[in-house]
């Protein structure tokens, strides 16, 4: 009977023993991370003999980890139980830190969608009118051409304030939230606690200024004697881009502050 240690698994075999494709063999052989002991010389095909499986085992199980093949490379040839212990925790820390920011990112997306709910119950009625908004924390990035470097832009609402023919973004972010915001510090501004004209604007955002017309006409009939609206208008995407294909869908909240004389 043939020694199990002396048996030898063509590519293929090994392939399905791992449960992988066979071209990511070949990529391990072209990179230097598992290299056949036996290749034919006439037509290339390899083949892996037994002390080939385990070192195999641990490249899957580092790629589960997220471990790039670049330091598998490293890793692989000089470890032992030091060094492996080492990588090992250092790797898990980082598997860990990437845990809990998916975790925010969860916790961050889920107020996003708890927001759209909320607003668009308003939006429904399609209707304006005069509504106390609690105080804004935001987060100041710039003009158009700053916001898609920035990861605050994809996970919290837009806010866009518009003062004549000036333009600046910025990401409503809750106050709760606040704490982790300790790099931001200087950007960080509060909209206050205020009376507001609110509507909604429905379609593409270029033509979010016909709504700003709209609101400043009937703004007479709903303001008490004696106020006025600022010349800012302060606008909060609340389904766009990320979420609706069709920008005939777009809502946009407007809020434009209500000044007493």
């Amino acid at each position: 009977m043939k020694n199990y240690y002396d048996r030898t698994w063509k590519i293929g075999e090994l392939a399905r023993m791992f449960d992988i494709n066979v071209q990511l063999l070949r990529h391990y052989d072209k990179e230097g991370l598992l290299v056949p002991k036996i290749r034919n010389p006439e037509n290339n095909w390899r083949t892996y003999k037994y002390d080939q499986i385990y070192p195999l085992g641990m490249i899957r199980f580092l790629r589960t980890l997220d471990c790039s093949l670049d330091d598998i490379g490293r890793f692989m040839p000089e470890r032992n139980a030091e060094t492996t212990e080492s990588y090992l925790k250092e790797r898990m820390a980082i598997m860990r830190a990437r845990y809990e920011k998916l975790l925010k990112r969860e916790a961050v997306l889920n107020d996003r969608f708890a927001l759209i709910k909320r607003e668009m119950k308003y939006a429904a009625s399609d209707q304006m009118f005069v509504y106390s908004e609690e105080k804004i924390h935001y987060i100041e990035i710039g003009g158009i051409e700053d916001i898609f470097v920035d990861e605050l832009f994809y996970l919290y609402p837009t806010l866009v304030f518009y003062t004549g023919d000036e333009t600046r973004f910025a990401v409503w972010v809750p106050e709760k939230d606040l704490s982790v915001f300790e790099a931001y510090n200087e950007r960080i501004k509060v909209i206050p606690h205020d009376e507001y004209l609110v509507g909604f604007h429905k379609g593409p955002h270029e033509k979010i200024r016909e709504t700003f017309a709209r609101m400043e006409e009937s703004a007479p009939g709903l303001l008490e004697e004696g106020s006025r609206l600022d010349e800012t208008k302060i606008c909060t995407d609340i389904i766009d881009q990320f979420i609706e294909a069709d920008r005939s869908n777009f809502v946009t909240k407007v809020m434009i502050k209500i000044i007493r004389e």
